[in-house]
């Protein structure tokens, strides 16, 4: 089964929003990327379009163009659930993480199956399946005489040994207060050794200590798996090559320092300094609570984070139909959250949210609506775009939101007669708008005084009446679907008046 990795879906994300010709170099320099690495990646996006009637055409001097016959429809971060089953079977699992471990020192099929007590036939079985989830970390899988062995980076190699980590011990089990529950701590003791494990979980309480906060999940998770993994490397004598790195004058690059010295004094190997700055990617893109209970205000160093944010409440407001531009206390929490998720964005950090079935099926319409604002936001920056996780996390501010503009509206219902009519209009209205409080029911000719009374939100009427300063909106008395649009579309234009 043919699988795209995060950079080819990227790519083809980015093609699909073009009108017309990218150059090859634009295209590149996008991905951050070789241009014959870029060929090869649309070698490969072709090979996966060929039965589904899209391409990518090539062509010298115009760059290239997605020629797409039918919908394209890719998953954002996910390879297909056939694949993500890998991370549900033990055995697929430790045969992944020996593989991953040791590269790119290879193992023979006999080892592997004296290990799980398996037939080598069956191994070879579980390599085949291996090889297809390997894909989407840009990694491959090489077999030949002396063995099989993982070939790629160290940078992506970790990464598919964080993901092994948070899927198969860390995101199936509840947190305690510790933030890593028994059973999973046993689980990890049994792979990475207790030594290690208590390192890096001491290890995070020194630098929260050092941040004065504490560092929230799923932040957490992603930098203790991040620390295990290269304790774990570098047992292995597999180190990455000590390029030029580019220093930072705040505190999170002393804290990361600091972090690098604590495990040296625990371990008889160097850290190059190139984990100095992974350590200070992983704080920078980490949701912290800080010990002041108040939150820090928006500044001027957080501009792409502002942009981000406006862009985002201004096309979910266009397409909810809600006042989201107007809500400060909703820009500053999306502003607190986007700008360490463009940094994980930069630095291919991936966050998993245990609520994403979830908040997928409740809050559907509001998720799809977030991304696409994200992908669309997302033409116009340097970043790649969000996965469903990192989606869900916004879609839960702007869903909080969306419930907060519902809530405590004072209304007042005009009704030409009838009690039963007007009772049944009462009763499907709080039906439909239950935190909406109902301050009286009149006539048209009673309106005036009323108003002159009482205070209210908006007028429901189900006779014309004369233009009020006051938003009206007309419905019927059966108080229809159409009519709970037409309330709710009525609402967002008159916080929008460039809408009407």
């Amino acid at each position: 089964m043919k699988v795209l990795n995060k950079r080819q879906i990227s790519l083809v994300n980015c093609l699909a929003q073009e009108n017309g010709w990218l150059s090859t170099a634009q295209a590149a320099k996008f991905l951050g990327i070789s241009v014959s690495t870029l060929r090869r990646d649309v070698d490969a996006i072709n090979d996966f379009f060929a039965d589904k009637d899209n391409s990518i055409l090539c062509k010298p001097g115009l760059g290239m163009k997605l020629d797409a016959h039918r919908r394209v429809s890719l998953p954002v971060a996910s390879p297909d659930e056939h694949v993500a089953n890998i991370l549900k079977s033990k055995r697929l699992v430790g045969i992944t993480t020996d593989l991953l471990t040791h590269s790119p020192t290879p193992l023979s099929i006999s080892f592997l199956s004296e290990k799980y007590f398996i037939s080598r036939s069956s191994i070879v079985e579980d390599l085949n399946k291996i090889d297809k989830w390997l894909g989407s970390f840009s990694l491959l899988m090489i077999k030949n005489h002396t063995g099989t062995h993982v070939e790629g980076n160290d940078y992506d190699i970790r990464m598919a040994l964080k993901e092994i980590i948070t899927h198969s011990v860390l995101c199936n089990y509840q947190m305690t207060d510790s933030r890593i529950d028994r059973f999973s701590r046993v689980q990890l003791i049994k792979e990475f050794g207790r030594e290690n494990v208590a390192n890096c979980i001491n290890l995070i309480v020194f630098i929260e200590d050092e941040l004065a906060c504490a560092i929230s999940e799923p932040y957490y998770t992603n930098l203790f798996s991040h620390l295990l993994v290269t304790i774990r490397r570098m047992e292995k004598g597999h180190h990455i090559a000590n390029d030029r790195v580019q220093t930072h004058d705040n505190k999170e690059w002393q804290v990361a320092l600091k972090a690098i010295i604590w495990l040296e004094k625990r371990y008889t190997f160097c850290f190059p300094e190139i984990e100095i700055s992974y350590i200070y990617q992983y704080l920078i893109s980490s949701g912290k609570h800080p010990a002041q209970a108040n939150l820090p205000d928006i500044g001027f160093q957080d501009k792409e984070a502002i942009s981000y944010a406006i862009s985002l409440t201004s096309d979910l407001s266009q397409s909810l139909k809600y006042d989201l531009i107007s809500d400060k206390a909703l820009l500053n929490s999306l502003v607190m959250h986007i700008k360490p998720m463009l940094n994980r964005l930069t630095y291919r950090i991936i966050i998993h949210n245990p609520l994403l079935d979830e908040i997928k099926k409740e809050f559907a319409e509001v998720f799809t609506a977030v991304r696409n604002a994200t992908m669309k936001i997302n033409n116009y920056c340097k970043h790649d775009p969000p996965s469903e996780n990192e989606v869900a996390y916004l879609t839960v501010y702007i869903q909080a939101a969306i419930e907060k503009v519902k809530e405590n509206k004072k209304i007042i219902l005009v009704c030409s007669s009838g009690v039963g009519t007007s009772q049944l209009l009462y009763s499907r209205i709080t039906k439909a708008f239950p935190d909406w409080e109902i301050i009286d029911i009149v006539p048209g000719n009673r309106l005036k005084k009323t108003l002159s009374e009482k205070k209210c939100d908006l007028i429901i009427s189900t006779i014309r009446i004369e233009e009020m300063m006051i938003p009206v909106v007309y419905v019927s008395a059966l108080f229809s679907a159409k009519d709970i649009i037409r309330v709710t579309e009525t609402l967002f234009i008159e916080r929008n008046p460039q809408e009407k």
